[in-house]
């Protein structure tokens, strides 16, 4: 596990001396101080008691606003996009982050500006959107770079390797972890190499490296043993457990995952609901169903009580595995309902999001066309006044004539703009339609072969546990599950609804590159939709290593550069053909 409260800390902390000596308004000294001492009163409950901590922040903020102090303003919303961050309230954090970086930004306060910006990067790798937050990632290592500020620099390198890791991507997440480790070391900064080494602990772990894990970690646990830092040693013994559980030495692991629990004894919610779960899984392992099933429920009520849709959909899975292990089919069935009612609702979320996002750049460029059209009749309209007004003034009644003519000129075009509008609107809420039926089939098809994936491996190990006798009607059903994830019926339908949206593409790429498969022209579709390489992957049937194997063969064909965005070269080749 990943502590990201200790990552805010230690940046936070890099920049508190020299933004205090950063030149600011002049103000009284008590009244300074007093904002200052408000501000970090709010920092040091932001992770215990965030509540509090948002108190102390909206009365520096109120006492600044009174002083019209524009750097304790800035700061302040900092401070409560922070606290909210923790509380998990993200989208009230953006706001206070962004009013935060405006105003500090517009006052030259570069500190806070680098600060904010990497606590809006940890916003959005909560939310899993990695390449949101490496754009603020890089904007605070540059500024940082500009700066000079060393420390800020390796807190930011650290935070890009954590969104590298996370996509999977452990070559880049190993580069920039090493540059953040070199930096801390010329430093001596031992919190932040205790963060390194436990993050490339993690890393090296999941590659299965696992002698070069365990002596990352264990550095890691020496140097916050030696610092005391109790939330942080219980992180590490969870992390050499889990190393132990990769292992399969499952004493060793469920001695290490105790001592966690212990040490962290409920003080972080989110880290004692991964403990649980890791010793759910190794209980599971050894068979020792009783005890998994009680930290399972433990994992399962911490994530609802912390408000962590991925933590309860954990916890849910693990339950429906255990019940059905110990034949309570049953509770099997009733907690497998609620996993997928969990896994509907953080995919209907995703997709809110991005329709949402979608549907605000819509409404802003009709804003901005309607708002030149209106533009442009003002001065069609001014023309026509002046030309009236000078045919009055010259020839009388054949002025009133022209006037009369252009009227009823005006009011023809008005009619045929009105009709054209009403026109263009009928045609946008029709493609807005088929966009709909688009999307919705699309998530149809990921929900429908997840589910399909998910039956399979239930049938598997039912195949393992079970009787001879059922494995031949298992197998049928397996077989009825593989046809069904390879029915050529639900692509002729989603080829449908997609090319009422993008008619004309699949004729366009195939005359620009005739030599490519049927295959290839769907991966090319779902790459212009920006399909994430999972939902790629479950609407193709195949797993997603696979996908970008695909897609690394796509882009040869295409002949474009590995780092140009395939969507964004799918969407060029549709303009360019329209």
């Amino acid at each position: 596990m990943i502590n990201r409260t200790v990552i805010g800390m230690v940046l936070f902390l890099c920049c508190a001396l020299a933004t205090a000596q950063q030149s600011g308004q002049t103000l009284p000294q008590s009244d300074t101080t007093l904002v200052k001492a408000l501000r970090d009163s709010s920092f040091e409950y932001s992770y215990s008691d965030p509540d509090r901590a948002i108190e102390f922040a909206e009365e520096a903020m109120e006492i600044s606003r009174q002083l019209e102090y524009k750097k304790g303003i800035a700061g302040a919303h900092g401070d409560l996009g922070y606290a909210y961050t923790v509380k998990g309230q993200f989208e009230t954090a953006l706001v206070h982050l962004d009013q935060g970086i405006d105003l500090s930004r517009s006052i030259g306060d570069s500190l806070a500006w680098v600060t904010m910006l990497n606590d809006k990067g940890s916003i959005y790798k909560s939310k899993s959107e990695y390449e949101r937050a490496l754009e603020f990632y890089f904007r605070s290592r540059d500024l940082c770079e500009e700066m000079g500020l060393e420390r800020g620099i390796a807190v930011t390198l650290t935070n890009i390797g954590l969104c590298y890791f996370e996509l999977n991507e452990h070559e880049q997440a190993l580069e920039f972890y090493q540059q953040a480790l070199e930096i801390n070391e010329t430093l001596d900064n031992n919190a932040s190499l205790a963060i390194i080494y436990n993050n490339m602990g993690l890393l090296h772990g999941d590659i299965g490296n696992f002698e070069k894990a365990h002596e990352y970690h264990s550095k890691a646990l020496d140097i916050r043993q030696e610092l005391g830092y109790t939330l942080e040693i219980a992180n590490s013994l969870n992390n050499i457990g889990r190393l132990h559980m990769q292992q399969e030495e499952h004493e060793i692991a469920i001695n290490y995952l105790t001592r966690a629990l212990e040490m962290n004894n409920g003080k972080d919610q989110d880290l004692s609901s991964i403990i649980h779960e890791n010793l759910a899984k190794l209980y599971i392992s050894t068979e020792q169903l009783n005890t998994a099933l009680f930290h399972a429920e433990e994992t399962l009520a911490l994530s609802k009580e912390f408000g962590t849709k991925l933590g309860e959909k954990i916890g849910y899975e693990l339950l429906a595995q255990i019940y059905e292990a110990l034949g309570d089919y049953e509770n099997a069935y009733l907690n497998q309902q609620k996993l997928t009612a969990v896994k509907d609702s953080i995919l209907n979320a995703e997709k809110t999001q991005q329709i949402n996002e979608l549907q605000t750049k819509y409404e802003t460029a009709q804003k901005e066309k309607e708002i030149a059209v209106l533009e442009q009749e003002k001065q069609r309209e001014a023309i026509l006044r002046n030309v009236f007004l000078a045919g009055l003034i010259l020839v009388g009644i054949i002025g009133i004539l022209v006037y009369n003519r252009q009227r009823i000129k005006i009011s023809k075009k008005r009619v045929e703009l009105e009709n054209t509008r009403l026109k263009e609107e009928q045609l946008e809420n029709d493609l807005e339609f088929k966009n709909r039926e688009l999307t919705n089939y699309s998530l149809h098809l990921v929900q429908k072969n997840e589910m399909m994936k998910e039956l399979k491996e239930s049938i598997e190990q039912i195949k393992k546990n079970g009787k001879k006798g059922i494995n031949k009607k298992l197998q049928k059903l397996e077989n009825a599950v593989d046809y069904s994830l390879n029915l050529d019926d639900d692509w002729k339908q989603f080829q449908h609804y997609f090319e009422e949206v993008h008619s004309g593409f699949f004729d366009a790429l195939k005359r620009e590159y005739p030599d490519l498969t049927p295959n290839e022209l769907r991966l090319s579709a779902l790459a212009k939709l920006n399909l994430s390489i999972k939902e790629t992957a479950t609407i193709m049937g195949i797993a997603p290593n696979s996908v970008k194997t695909a897609r690394y063969r796509l882009r040869k064909k295409l002949d474009i550069e590995t780092e140009e965005n395939l969507t964004e070269f799918m969407m060029q080749l549709e303009k360019e053909n329209v």
